[in-house]
C-alpha cells in the first residue's frame, strides 16, 4: 500500500491513539501530524476522514496544553464536517462541542456558549432525548453555564443528564457517577450564594 495510502494514515492515527492514552502525547504529535498529511493528499481537504484527523491532532495539541494551536483545526474540522455531512448530523455535534471545548479552555466561554447549545439540538435530535449522548451534551452545557456563573440555569441540565445516564446505562455505570459528581457541585455552588434567611429573634 505504501507510506501514502490512506491505511497507512489509519495505522499512524491508531499509533497514536495508543501513545495517548498512555500520556505520551510529545510522541504521538508527529503521528498525528502525518496521518493528517498523508490522508489530505490521498483522499483531499474536504474529506470526512481529514475532519477526523484534524480533530484527533487538536484533541492532541490540547492535551499538550496547546490550545491556541488546535482552534483553527477544530474549526476547520467543523467546516469540513458541515459541509460534507451536513449541519444536522451528529459528527457535527461531536465537532461543534470539541470547538466549544477548545474556547472554553483558552476562557472564551461566552463565545462557545451557542456552539453547546447547538451541538446539544443537533444531537437530541438525531439521537433523541434519552441518549447518553445527550446527557453528554447537555452536561457540556451546564457546565459552560457554570463556567459563566449562570449556576440556577446549569441545575436542570445536570439534573437532566443524571436522569438519562441512570435510565440508559445504569446507576452503576462511570458516566453516571460523574453526572451525579457534577450534580453534586452544582448544588454546592449555589448553597454557597444563597442569601441567608432572616435571623431569628431571641
Amino acid at each position: 500500500m505504501g507510506p501514502h495510502h490512506p491505511s497507512t494514515a489509519l495505522r499512524l492515527g491508531n499509533l497514536a491513539a495508543t501513545l495517548s492514552a498512555l500520556g505520551r502525547h510529545a510522541k504521538a504529535l508527529p503521528l498525528e501530524e502525518r496521518a493528517l498529511q498523508v490522508t489530505e493528499a490521498a483522499l483531499g481537504p474536504g474529506h470526512p476522514e481529514t475532519a477526523v484527523r484534524l480533530g484527533n491532532l487538536a484533541a492532541n495539541l490540547g492535551a499538550l496544553g496547546r490550545h491556541a494551536e488546535a482552534l483553527p483545526m477544530n474549526e476547520r474540522a467543523l467546516q469540513v464536517i458541515k459541509a460534507s455531512l451536513g449541519a444536522d448530523h451528529p459528527e457535527t455535534a461531536l465537532r461543534l462541542g470539541n470547538l466549544a471545548a477548545n474556547l472554553g479552555a483558552l476562557g472564551h466561554h461566552a463565545e462557545a456558549l451557542p456552539m453547546k447549545e447547538r451541538a446539544l439540538q443537533v444531537t437530541e435530535t438525531a439521537l433523541g432525548p434519552d441518549h447518553p449522548e445527550t446527557a453528554a451534551r447537555l452536561g457540556n452545557l451546564a457546565a459552560t453555564l457554570s463556567a459563566l456563573d449562570r449556576h440556577a440555569e446549569a441545575l436542570p441540565m445536570n439534573e437532566r443528564a443524571l436522569q438519562i445516564s441512570e435510565t440508559a446505562l445504569g446507576p452503576d455505570h462511570p458516566d453516571t457517577a460523574l453526572r451525579l459528581s457534577n450534580l453534586t457541585v452544582i448544588r454546592g455552588l449555589l448553597a454557597d450564594v444563597a442569601p441567608d434567611g432572616p435571623e431569628s429573634s431571641v
